[in-house]
């Protein structure tokens, strides 16, 4: 249940008046900064100041008042979602929507900040005093913070300072700070307010010495005989005096009674002071008090309810447990059944929190706020607990979600050996998933567990990657598509069957590119990663938020990355990433770390560590062998025998391998298996077995063609080159292999511009040519601004939007943020001075073209024209290719030194010889010797190195009869090859030799 005054601006106190000075500072200081946090005791006047610094500006206002409630990060969320409901109607469900879903509260925090629209907004966050030690809420916070679009400006107000994340970003540049001293009244504020309030004759002096300018002890009275001393004993002397000490008797202890909530409705008066409390809340709404009425509710000031609290202790002491316990009544039959849990807790009640708590554990282990859910369970104490089915089940559920693994694992056996863990799957079957996350590194004992109680279909999920890790045998996946919080386990299965098409049809179809937002699974990005889409699964990945990246499954992110690295070209810092997914699975007690010690040695391996390798590989073998895990034990058996390979042990390598193999075959385990069989393949040939080594490299390439990823079996074949140079020596008509040598990864498939429509302004980014610029409806806008050009060229890379920060960070890598802020504001006005194209935000926060523009550039038409020339045969092909080319003279934004243009750069490059490369065959194959003659020089000219190419010359001197010009090409070729130390391959040599009749 929402408490809509929480998200109500307060009002403001008769006799308020307004402080220009403040104002103005406000002002400039959300004119340079993105967050001003307020730091100032109780009673500084910071609410006030706030509320009257948005009234005065007419900023658009959204609103959330903290309680003790919000160190929960995810009913933080919940509330900020209702403040911001304004500007996004859809927020709150769709907040409740991903924290029901499993989402955990940081990657809630940032798509939220990321759902609201690109508009001028003022947030404030009140009484954020709450959130100290509340170490999730605080970073929740500031992941928040850091996603909001920039026109969004936000005040945090606090009576204590705030560390972690919000004092980082203070360091940072990014949030201002105000302290009490600047909010202290001066002596002109000082004799305003005295004139406010019918005194303008009077002498501040006297009250600005008696209070230093503490404003709450000004404004709750303006009295004479003010005493000189100052500090909280003083105003407590005043309240006491001029305030409760004015009022009747039942109006007191009215006071005194409805201070337990911090809001007190007309109910609530009632439920605390008995029938005469409406008439009671009704008389003291009408009274000059260091009260507000908001929603027809009264609001003490923090202050002065601290002050009213104390002395319903000392006047009231026998009162204060059964004023606590109706109060919690009250709650819970108004639904609110977390608030009453806590407030039966204050009472002492323990047994009436508990019946409530069986209510109230669904919405949290829904939104995962296993902290307060440890914290209740604590303090209702294991009697409590033990009598209870429901909080059993939340004990699980919880104890897994921080990450108390053997605890969780004692409880589940535990409850197993005593009978109960049955009544707890019938009053919680989603805690059946829970026992099988939380047991599966014993997959063996986690499946006799679930198989005999009935869970819900997340139950099913957890069965089935299980099954498909541990079993003999293959198994099917079962049915369904929205698995929610079962989607990260359902796909590691398929996963790891190499069910891959499975996982792509998990992604956004190439119509519904791009992804509304991040994806959050990261299983299907690796199926990318095997079938050789590197560039869209590296964009993919850089597009999740490092919120989401470091939190409940970092290790998984920091796995995957290891794998993109690895197959980027970049093993050492794959190893990085693959030795902190073991580290940070072996901090969490998450239980991964055999399965990531696999990656760990299999990049030593590519490093050249073989002694380490095997270690590595050792140690995962024996622990996931003790575990059951066999899906882990073949990982580790893959790797293992290409380790024995390096050190020319061919026995051990096929021992290991032929188990491997057969296990992963027999259990329809494909993932690893065309490595397995491609190591195998080498074994078996060097001990002589020429039959064993063909059958396994058949294998390899049925299993790498069935799934789709000749790109993993290339690479396997580079880690045994014998075994791909044997195929093509074997082959007959050596079309497969050679072919496979050859192999390109898949053109990425998002880069696609709309077609035009005749409304539309046309934006051409020309990256290539003799001139670089910007032409918008066929006139050159802006050549020799290198910045705007790089702008533009990577925006029409990414047409669907790209994250502020992430944009900003690409163009200016080496900047600090609030700098970076600034030079990417001046290439965007530079941008639209130049050309008068505007840019526009998605409800997102990504930036993007503005709507009713059509934007290409040359790379992009480069592509899509190779990509559709690749469809012709014969002359058609041919012409196609050959017209393709003459678009992209020179290379790729000369100029630029960023990382992203030049790791595009070298992709265009590859691009462009493979392209060269494929007329110059084809128009060998026509015999069209000079046309083939040029695109060879054509592609050695963008690549000195291609082999290929040179090997076309050589066919084509030799088919004009010249063997001494066949000659000369090899050696132009050799001389080439020297300066990278290699040689021309085997098969090069041949082709000389029959060339040249020798």
């Amino acid at each position: 249940m929402i408490l809509s005054h929480k998200v109500l601006p307060p009002g403001l106190p008769r006799g308020t008046v307004a402080r220009d000075r403040l104002d103005e500072q406000f002002a400039a200081l959300l004119e340079e900064h993105e967050t001003i946090a307020v730091f100032a005791a109780a009673g500084s006047g910071k609410t006030v100041q706030t509320r009257m610094f948005a009234a005065r500006y007419g900023w658009p206002l959204a609103w959330v008042t903290l309680d003790v409630g919000d160190r929960s990060a995810s009913r933080l969320m919940i509330y900020l979602a209702q403040a911001l409901s304004e500007v996004n109607s859809e927020a709150p469900g769709l907040v409740e929507a991903w924290l029901e879903g499993g989402f955990p509260a940081a990657e809630v925090a940032a798509m939220l900040a990321e759902s609201i629209a690109d508009q001028s907004l003022l947030l404030v966050v009140d009484d954020c005093e709450w959130l100290v030690g509340a170490d999730e809420a605080l970073t929740v916070l500031g992941v928040f913070l850091d996603y909001l679009p920039p026109n969004v400006r936000t005040i945090i107000v606090s009576r204590e300072d705030l560390d972690g994340p919000i004092g980082r970003m203070m360091l940072q540049g990014r949030i201002a700070r105000m302290s009490g001293e600047d909010l202290a009244l001066t002596m002109p504020e000082a004799r305003t307010l005295l004139a406010a309030h019918g005194q303008g004759d009077r002498d501040p002096a006297p009250l600005m010495e008696a209070t230093q300018g503490w404003i709450a002890a000004v404004a709750f009275d303006i009295v004479p005989g003010l005493q000189p001393e100052n500090g909280p004993d003083s105003l407590a002397r005043f309240v006491a005096r001029e305030i409760l000490a004015r009022l009747p008797e039942d109006e007191q202890e009215f006071l005194l009674r409805t201070s337990i909530p911090a809001t007190v409705t007309a109910r609530a008066a009632v439920a605390l002071c008995g029938e005469k409390g409406y008439a009671l809340w009704q008389s003291l709404g009408s009274r000059h008090l260091p009260a507000t009425k908001a929603d027809r509710a009264l609001v003490y000031h923090p202050r002065f309810r601290q002050f009213l609290r104390e002395q319903l202790q000392a006047r009231l002491p026998g009162e204060l447990p059964g004023l606590q316990s109706r109060y919690a009544r009250m709650l819970e039959d108004l639904g609110m059944s977390e608030e009453a849990v806590e407030t039966y807790l204050d009472a002492g009640e323990l047994a009436q929190a508990a019946d409530v708590a069986e209510r109230a554990v669904a919405a949290l282990s829904a939104r995962a706020d296993w902290g307060v859910l440890l914290r209740w369970l604590e303090d209702f104490g294991p009697e409590a607990v033990e009598s209870r089915p429901i909080l059993l089940g939340a004990s699980i559920r919880a104890l897994y979600g921080v990450r108390r693994i053997p605890e969780a694992q004692a409880l589940i056996r535990r409850l197993h050996q005593e009978g109960t863990l049955s009544d707890v799957a019938k009053a919680d079957p989603g805690s059946v998933a829970f026992v099988g996350y939380a047991m599966q590194w014993r997959p063996a004992e986690a499946l006799e567990l679930i198989r005999n109680y009935e869970g819900d279909y997340r139950a099913d999920a957890v069965r089935y990657e299980l099954e498909a890790v541990a079993g003999r045998d293959p198994v099917a996946p079962p049915p369904g598509v929205d698995w929610v919080d079962g989607e990260r386990v359902y796909t590691w299965g398929l996963l790891v069957q190499g069910r891959l098409d499975q996982l792509l049809r998990l992604l956004p179809s190439e119509d519904q590119w791009p992804p509304r937002s991040f994806y959050r699974t990261p299983h299907p990005l690796l199926t990318l990663v095997w079938r050789g889409e590197l560039a869209l699964a590296r964009e993919l990945l850089d597009e999740v938020p490092e919120a989401i990246r470091s939190g409940a499954h970092t290790d998984l992110w920091f796995f995957h990355e290891a794998w993109l690295l690895w197959a980027e070209g970049q093993p050492e810092k794959a190893l990085w990433a693959a030795e902190a997914a073991v580290e940070h699975s072996r901090k969490t007690r998450f239980g991964w770390e055999p399965c990531f010690e696999v990656v760990v040695g299999a990049l030593q391996l590519a490093l050249g560590r073989v002694d380490d390798a095997r270690m590595s590989l050792a140690d995962a073998i024996s622990r996931s062998a003790a575990s059951g895990n066999r899906c882990y034990v073949e990982w580790g058996q893959t790797f293992q025998g290409l380790a024995y390979l390096r050190i020319d042990r061919p026995e051990d390598a096929a021992r290991v391998l032929r188990v491997a193999t057969e296990g992963m075959r027999n259990a329809g385990r494909s993932l690893m298996l065309p490595f397995a069989a491609t190591y195998l393949a080498e074994a078996e040939a060097r001990l002589g077995f020429a039959e064993a080594a063909s059958n396994a490299i058949e294998l390899a390439y049925e299993t790498a063609s069935a799934m789709g990823c000749l790109f993993v079996l290339k690479n396997a074949l580079n880690d045994v080159p014998a075994v791909l140079r044997r195929q093509i020596e074997s082959d007959v008509s050596g079309m497969r292999w050679r072919q496979l040598a050859g192999h390109r990864p898949p053109v990425a498939r998002k880069r696609q511009p709309a077609v035009p429509s005749e409304r539309m302004v046309i934006v051409d980014v020309h990256t290539h040519g003799p001139v670089l610029d910007l032409i918008v409806d066929g006139v050159p806008r802006c050549s020799r601004r290198t910045k705007v050009l790089e702008l533009a060229a990577y925006l029409a890379l990414h047409p669907e939007g790209v994250e502020r920060h992430r944009l900003q960070e690409r163009l200016f890598p080496d900047a600090d943020p609030r700098r970076g802020g600034n030079y990417f504001r001046q290439v965007v006005h530079k941008l639209r001075q130049a050309t008068g194209v505007n840019l526009a935000r998605t409800a997102l926060g990504h930036v993007r073209w503005a709507d009713g523009l059509y934007v290409d550039s040359t790379d992009l038409r480069f592509e899509r024209m190779i990509r559709d020339a690749y469809g012709l045969r014969g002359e058609e092909r041919l012409d196609r290719i050959e017209s393709t080319l003459t678009i992209v003279e020179g290379p790729y934004l000369p100029e630029s030194e960023l990382e992203w243009a030049e790791e595009r750069r070298h992709e265009l490059e590859v691009m462009i010889v493979d392209a060269a490369l494929d007329a110059a065959q084809v128009a060998l194959a026509l015999g069209f010797l000079e046309r083939a003659k040029q695109a060879a020089s054509f592609a050695i000219s963008r690549d000195p190195f291609c082999e290929s190419a040179y090997c076309v010359r050589m066919q084509v001197e030799g088919a004009l009869g010249s063997p001494h010009a066949v000659l000369a090409e090899f050696q132009r070729l050799t001389a080439a090859l020297t300066e990278l130390g290699v040689e021309p391959a085997q098969s090069t040599r041949q082709l000389v030799r029959e060339l040249r009749g020798t």
